[in-house]
């Protein structure tokens, strides 16, 4: 059995439309994909979605026994410079651990609703909250955005 395939023309350079090129694409992809979960979700189902994708940031990146503040800025500094996320420092006091978070990415390209001022906290808030629950951070305990402007987010864990 013979199977046929037609060819499609592909672009020339300078034809037609581009998702972008080399770290533009994937954040043009990421735009339109905020851009579909907005227009279908409620700001309510929103946050709960990107929480949700921060964490599985953390399962997927665990901290493989990181118990101590020295170790677990190591590893989430590696997974941000990774991402082009910038860096976080943690300031430990009786009461909790303030995450300073600095260099997000502000904008995305393509993202005209400005959606990511809103999902990329969301998902480093996520993700810190997993890292905390993997290094053993009680239930009673949780992770909150307190301040967020310019690509700095400051973020508090603790009761």
């Amino acid at each position: 059995m013979m199977l046929f395939v037609k060819s499609f023309p592909i672009a020339e350079e300078g034809e037609g439309a581009f998702i972008g090129h080399g770290g533009e694409a994937p954040a043009r992809f990421t735009s339109l994909l905020l851009a579909e979960i907005a227009s279908a979700a409620s700001a309510e189902q929103m946050q709960g979605f990107f929480l949700s994708v921060g964490q599985r940031l953390a399962v997927t990146h665990p901290i493989d026994g990181a118990r101590d503040l020295e170790r677990l800025t190591r590893h989430a500094n590696q997974v941000w410079h990774a991402f082009h996320w910038g860096h976080v420092q943690f300031e430990m006091d009786d009461e909790g651990i303030d995450i300073f978070h600095q260099g997000l990415p502000v904008t995305l390209e393509g993202d005209q609703q400005g959606l990511w001022a809103v999902a990329g906290p969301l998902i480093l808030q996520g993700a810190y909250d997993g890292w905390f629950r993997q290094a053993g951070s009680g239930a009673r305990l949780r992770t909150s955005i307190h301040r967020q402007a310019d690509g700095c987010v400051e973020l508090r864990h603790g009761i």
